[in-house]
């Protein structure tokens, strides 16, 4: 930060970490490139598709949390910067884009981050190649489904049980 510059204190400093990884690897001009079908008013959907990652790596619970919560990430001037963004929009406008979303643009969206985490992945797996010979892959192959709400799962245990791979454990 440039001394012209005013300090900005944030409750969500791990989000500027990670917009700043963003613009250094390169994630958020081809995001705002995609061409996406929706209209700006104050906000473009590209802007909105950039807020609904930063709600992911945040951990949320629920999309209203990014502007309903005791310290909401739409109102973070600091996280807004770091995702060179002008401002972010209220969850409900976000919640529109996303419902609004064709197959074939959550696709361009989808292409976009395979384009920029692929040769990261590639690179890392390379590194893990050489320091230890090997890949370790850690999922479940217990082939009992369980819903993404449940709390326990009765009756799930490690090892294999079926032949598909699917959410458990």
């Amino acid at each position: 930060m440039s001394q012209s510059e005013p300090e900005t204190l944030t409750y969500h400093a791990m989000l500027v970490v990670w917009g700043q990884f963003a613009q250094g690897i390169g994630l958020i001009d081809p995001i705002q490139a995609v061409a996406l079908r929706q209209k700006t008013v104050q906000h473009s959907p590209q802007t909105k598709v950039l807020e609904f990652l930063v709600a992911i790596l945040a951990g949320l619970e629920h999309l209203q949390d990014l502007s309903r919560s005791a310290h909401p990430i739409d109102q973070d001037l600091a996280v807004t910067k770091a995702w060179q963004q002008a401002g972010w929009a209220d969850y409900s406008g976000v919640s529109r884009t996303l419902a609004g979303l064709t197959q074939a643009e959550a696709g361009q969206i989808a292409a976009v981050l395979d384009q920029i985490t692929q040769p990261i992945l590639a690179e890392e797996a390379m590194r893990a190649l050489q320091s230890s010979g090997r890949l370790t892959y850690d999922g479940d192959l217990t082939d009992r489904p369980v819903s993404n709400t449940s709390t326990t799962y009765p009756g799930v245990a490690y090892g294999h049980m079926g032949d598909g791979l699917q959410l458990g454990y």
